[in-house]
């Protein structure tokens, strides 16, 4: 399997998802991430499943600071947030992301309907589409997904509320709203035309029973895109014939479940399962000659569990074992790029680790092991040829948290480390042998 696979089934579980104490998505990153994001206790969890964000009120954030620059562009994907309780039941939230389409972590086909925010779908309208031969010039490697995304967007709103609707039920809802447009004018009339929207909506319903809690939540993506481009007229500059006309859609789905309950002293199992639905079409006209179009679907299940240990006061040990099985279709006019490739990720298991050391410091680990099966397949000609490979990938994860005490309340510093520190010391300081210090960093204070 392509080396680049590790860090996309590491990103295929964390299109999923401890102590109230502390709660940022680097946290949960240098648990091993994946999965974690689920079922490990944070405010992170607030993104797949919004009837949580009623426990997490009055609270401001910078979160997933993951090193990198685009164009001068620190920090991409990097986000902010603010909560606040309206009363002791109800709680809104406003987001804020650094993130579009180019610094967005590029999906292989096989991530289906992440949420916009920590998720890990493409906040391109029609990123896998684009990826048909006959559209956009792709490839029918699944596992090479260097491709542009036609129909790019930037994340711009992002609005939450949840609320207690009874003494054991909570409610929440989510809109994530990321666009992009565009105008050349020449002289008069439009050369380019370019828009691009793209909406996420949630809704989130949680059940506190006796030794369990119950999570559910259904999303839905809608995404819609234009380019119109003309060619101006040799002699009088006006619009002539249509150059190219570009057209694409998106429609995912999402839903999501989690169901903590007690099993012994002071051990949780906390099991958990997606279902998610995409699809994707690209539509490109030329005036001189007709350019075909691509079409993209696939759907993803996901299921598994974690024990969610405690022996301790601020202590967490969580294993957990999981499978994943996804697939996906890519058609162009005369060929089917992938002819429902299939991706078995049979399983995957880990374990997370977070210690207190002490009332202002946290040490934490994780590592993943996934072992996986990838069938891949072209149609061309009427004639169909399919390869297969598996493979194991093994993904280790080390961090920091530093609790700072202010004002009757905490200001709680998160770093993801780079395990290279162990074996490389100083560089890793510096970035010149291994990459940056932090992986990801997060600062967060409530009150």
């Amino acid at each position: 399997m392509n080396l680049r696979s590790a860090a996309v089934i590491t990103a295929l579980a964390g299109t999923l998802a401890g102590s109230n104490a502390l709660a940022t998505e680097a946290r949960i990153q240098s648990m091993g991430g994946g999965v974690k994001l689920w079922t490990i206790e944070d405010e992170s969890n607030v993104f797949d499943f919004p009837s949580l964000l009623s426990r997490w009120g009055n609270r401001v954030y910078i979160d997933n600071l993951q090193p990198g620059a685009l164009d001068g562009e620190q920090f991409p994907n990097g986000r902010f947030g603010f909560h606040y309780n309206l009363s002791d039941e109800t709680v809104i939230a406003f987001i804020g992301v650094n993130s579009n389409s180019e610094s967005r972590p590029a999906s292989n086909g096989f991530n289906i309907a992440g949420n916009m925010v920590n998720g890990f779908s493409t906040l391109g309208v029609s990123f896998q589409a684009s990826q048909a031969l006959e559209s956009a010039g792709g490839t029918t490697n699944p596992m090479d997904f260097s491709g542009d995304a036609i129909g790019n967007t930037d994340f711009r709103y992002g609005v939450m509320f949840a609320t207690q609707l009874g003494a054991s039920t909570r409610f929440g809802i989510s809109l994530n709203y990321a666009a992009d447009n565009g105008d050349v004018e020449s002289p008069a009339d439009a050369e380019r035309d370019q828009g691009a929207t793209l909406i996420d909506l949630a809704l989130g319903l949680g059940v506190d029973l006796t030794g369990s809690e119950l999570e559910l939540s259904a999303g839905v993506e809608l995404g819609f895109f234009d380019d119109a481009r003309d060619e101006p007229d040799a002699g009088t500059g006006l619009p002539g014939d249509q150059l190219e006309h570009f057209t694409g859609s998106h429609f995912g789905m999402r839903l999501n479940a989690r169901w903590t309950f007690d099993f012994f002293d002071q051990t949780k199992i906390v099991a958990y399962g997606q279902f998610a639905y995409a699809t994707q079409s690209v539509e490109l006209s030329n005036a001189l000659a007709p350019v075909p179009s691509g079409d993209w679907n696939g759907l993803s299940f996901m299921a598994g569990a974690d024990l969610r240990i405690e022996p301790f006061q601020d202590v967490i040990v969580s294993p957990g074992v999981g499978f994943l099985i996804a697939q996906q279709t890519l058609e162009g006019t005369n060929t089917v790029d992938r002819d429902a490739d299939l991706f078995l990720a049979l399983p995957f298991y880990g374990v997370g680790v977070d210690l207190k050391l002490a009332d202002w410091i946290d040490m934490r680990f994780g590592a993943q092991q996934f072992v996986t099966a990838l069938r891949q397949s072209t149609t061309a000609g009427g004639v169909t040829q399919t390869g297969s490979a598996s493979d194991v990938q093994t993904t280790f994860s080390w961090g920091l948290g530093l609790n700072l005490p202010v004002a009757e309340s905490t200001v709680a510093i998160d770093l993801s480390i780079n395990p290279q520190f162990f074996v490389n010391g100083p560089h890793v300081l510096t970035g010149n042998a291994t990459g940056p210090f932090a992986m990801n960093a997060a600062v967060r204070y409530n009150w």
